[in-house]
């Protein structure tokens, strides 16, 4: 089978193990098989209740396999996005919270099962909404077994699965999520986390505009975005977690826009390789640039002459060639991601419902980039 025109694949098993696990494909052989087939298109059919916990990560994780966003017909679209809608119900209206930078990631509070305040990391690379093992042993919420993950580091991390009946930011509750239980201790104390209980992705920040005010500090989750002002540049963006065109360094690719990384930009392994940026600028080689799931982060770090991105040339933006072996960042499709260092020199508006991100200068705009070692 190549170069097919449609590919129809059953949808009914989640990554984990689930009884039954092996009666159907997992989201990761799915993604693969379309991969292999070159299938133009991929029907997504025949879901079962185990997948309709998780569906976001599922459709993710067949993104990554797949190379590409699943395209799926009309009715199929309505079914999926109604099983997704469920795992994020807010309360009416809009609220704006405080936020902090911690190794130059976003950070908030939030309330869970109405107790709290717990400390989260905003991440717009997360498919998820995930807890530490201590949060969930506060909130006394029963953990499942899941499978192993993959994040920035070499090594898998253990996965497990809990129930959230309330989630709450500012003003707004989020009811009947399900979130991922992932040890975060080595991020925590390498990186001088305070607190650190858990991550906000994708179940929250796709029902709203949210609005990162990085003048001011403030991140405002609406159901319309704000005022624009006449110098805002507008991008579209693809995928669960964004994704967009951008040009590094005179070559074009897409790059997924994640306030989970700490750096400013991360030329993923393959790409870097492929468009030979190893030795092609004085770098410091090999070093720890950070730590996220299953490690730490090794990359060559150097001065890019060049970024294209919203709209806007940046200059001498300092990057990091990922040398990893495994993890996201060995095996991902994407060319790279740009993380906080480039997108807090703007306030952005991520504007999930019309897959958009509006984006104008920050007062950190013409702040110098650098490299800041992890834990500095």
């Amino acid at each position: 089978m190549k170069n097919c025109s449609l590919l129809v694949h059953d949808f009914a098993l989640p990554e984990g193990d689930v009884p039954n696990g092996k009666l159907h494909a997992k989201p990761s052989a799915v993604g693969y098989t379309a991969q292999q087939g070159a299938a133009k298109a991929l029907l997504l059919s025949h879901l079962m209740p185990p997948i309709e916990s998780e569906p976001a990560q599922s459709l993710t994780i067949v993104r990554v396999e797949g190379k590409y966003w699943a395209a799926v017909n009309a009715s199929c679209m309505f079914l999926l996005a109604a099983l997704i809608a469920v795992a994020a119900t807010p309360s009416a209206g809009q609220t704006t919270i405080p936020f902090t930078y911690v190794d130059n990631r976003i950070v908030v509070e939030c309330k869970v099962d109405g107790q709290g305040p717990f400390t989260m990391i905003l991440d717009t690379g997360s498919p998820s909404i995930a807890v530490t093992p201590e949060t969930a042993a506060k909130l006394a919420i029963a953990v499942k077994d899941a499978a192993s993950v993959t994040g920035a580091g070499n090594n898998a991390a253990k996965n497990g699965r809990a129930a959230i009946a309330t989630l709450s930011l500012g003003s707004l509750t989020f009811n009947s999520l399900n979130a991922d239980v992932l040890d975060l201790t080595e991020i925590r104390t390498k990186l001088h986390f305070p607190h650190l209980d858990g991550i906000i992705g994708y179940p929250i920040l796709k029902r709203f505009a949210t609005f990162v005010d990085v003048d001011d500090k403030t991140i405002t989750l609406a159901a319309t975005a704000p005022p624009m002002p006449p110098n805002a540049t507008t991008t579209s963006f693809e995928g669960v977690l964004p994704e967009i065109h951008a040009v590094i360094d005179g070559i074009a690719g897409t790059v997924l826009v994640d306030s989970g990384d700490r750096s400013s930009l991360t030329l993923f392994g393959p790409f870097a390789k492929h468009n030979r940026f190893f030795g092609r600028y004085p770098s410091r080689e090999n070093i720890v640039t950070g730590y996220g799931l299953g490690g730490p982060v090794y990359a060559d770090v150097f001065t890019l002459p060049s970024l294209d991105v919203f709209g806007t040339h940046l200059t001498n933006v300092v990057a990091r060639a990922s040398r990893q072996t495994g993890g996201v960042f060995a095996s991902t499709a994407a060319s790279a991601s740009i993380g906080t260092g480039v997108l807090k020199r703007f306030n952005i508006v991520y504007d999930y419902p019309h897959n958009t991100i509006v984006a104008w200068p920050s007062k950190y705009f013409t702040t110098p980039d650098r490299f800041v070692p992890p834990g500095s």
